[in-house]
């Protein structure tokens, strides 16, 4: 089975719905006051960034479709890009997240991200036969950690809420 432009763009439009729900969250966070935890800016900054990755990524094997109807081609370079649109996003988190700011759930989605990393990455370099499954889960990956940001955004937890 081959994933079609219509479950790609499906994901995109759930990245993009991701992306404005962060405008809500803005406009609500601490009740309109604009102050806010170094905890929140975290989880905001930690909510769009894997949006934008998906909503990009997600494009990226029908653009390159439109230049090759090689498969393996642009499964690989596909999973090339999500995998660096994801480092360079888990890099943006690791530089921003302290001891104080980051949760134990965004500490167990780090540990699901290091494995999806490596999944890509192998996927791109051809070490790993399944191009197609290793995008998708670089795509959920995205789609979770947004998911899960704006629940913390939305509910937030004893420790971001005393900050």
């Amino acid at each position: 089975m081959n994933l079609s432009e219509d479950v790609l763009v499906g994901i995109a439009g759930v990245a993009i719905t991701l992306i404005g729900f962060s405008g809500v969250v803005t406009s609500l966070g601490r009740q309109g006051s604009g102050e806010w935890s170094p905890a929140e800016t975290l989880q905001l900054r930690t909510l769009i960034d894997p949006s934008i990755v998906t909503l990009f990524a997600a494009f990226v094997p029908i653009g390159i479709g439109l230049i090759t109807e090689n498969s393996e081609i642009v499964w690989r370079a596909s999973n090339l890009a999500v995998f660096v649109g994801h480092v360079l996003g888990f890099t943006a988190f690791l530089r921003r997240g302290s001891t104080d700011t980051v949760l134990f759930s965004q500490k167990a989605w780090s540990a699901a991200t290091v494995i999806v990393l490596l999944g890509t990455l192998g996927s791109a370099l051809g070490l790993l036969p399944w191009h197609q499954f290793t995008f998708l889960l670089g795509l959920a990956l995205g789609i979770g950690v947004s998911l899960q940001n704006f629940y913390l955004l939305l509910f937030p937890s004893s420790q971001t809420s005393n900050e």
